[in-house]
């Protein structure tokens, strides 16, 4: 079994999104704390709505965009498919295709199954590019690429 999925991957999905909540919630206690009904800075309506767009918009950027990421390891009959917590293990046979994203061409790739898996049926993972190449290599029979060009 090989890793292609890039080591970033447990950054973006896990680190990041606890990092961020970590602080944005650190911020708002500390204000609250600072001001202590002072200023009056919880009940202007200007403040909570920003503060529930940030929250809201940095929800959405982590739910859309970087769960989207899982890791990926292959060998020459399966391909393993982990969300940090669980893994589940898919036969060549059940794969659709593996797709070069829009986003990021040789960077992000989309595998798509035939029916839908444990983490549904289209599945993302930033690739590793050296270890994504010489997985290639070493089973060329084994992977067709198509192109998002």
């Amino acid at each position: 079994m090989q890793r292609v999925s890039s080591q970033l991957t447990i950054f973006l999905r896990i680190a990041l999104p606890t990092i961020w909540l970590t602080t944005i919630l650190s911020i708002v206690i500390l204000l609250s704390w600072a001001v202590r009904g002072k200023a009056g800075l919880f009940g202007n309506p200007f403040i909570w709505i920003g503060l529930l767009l940030i929250l809201g918009t940095g929800f959405a950027f982590i739910k859309l965009v970087l769960w989207k990421f899982y890791r990926v390891d292959m060998d020459s009959r399966y391909i393993y498919v982990s969300n940090y917590f669980k893994t589940y293990k898919y036969p060549f046979s059940e794969i659709e295709s593996i797709s070069d994203s829009k986003t990021l061409p040789g960077r992000v790739y989309l595998i798509t199954l035939k029916a839908k898996g444990s983490f549904g049926k289209k599945i993302y993972f930033l690739a590793a590019q050296v270890l994504w190449q010489d997985f290639q290599k070493e089973n060329p029979n084994l992977i067709e690429i198509k192109s998002s060009k």
